[in-house]
């Protein structure tokens, strides 16, 4: 499960989000990912970042790909 833990903005014209994730693994972030807590229609947009169960964290990069940290 992926939720929205914290929004940090919305840009309604793009139908974006950037703000904070939390997944239960690595293996569920992806480009087709559900995220609880995000308005429909919406999608996560660059600067966001998730944080894993197992303390794993990326961030989104501007291609829509995600940079984990190791």
């Amino acid at each position: 499960m992926i939720k929205l833990s914290e929004a940090k903005s919305y840009d309604h014209v793009n139908k974006k989000v950037t703000g904070k994730l939390f997944a239960d693994a690595k293996s569920e972030i992806g480009p087709s990912m559900v995220v609880m807590g995000l308005p429909e229609g919406y999608t996560m947009d660059f600067g966001s970042s998730v944080m894993t169960a197992n303390a794993e964290m990326a961030y989104m990069k501007s291609d829509g790909t995600w940079n984990w940290v190791a």
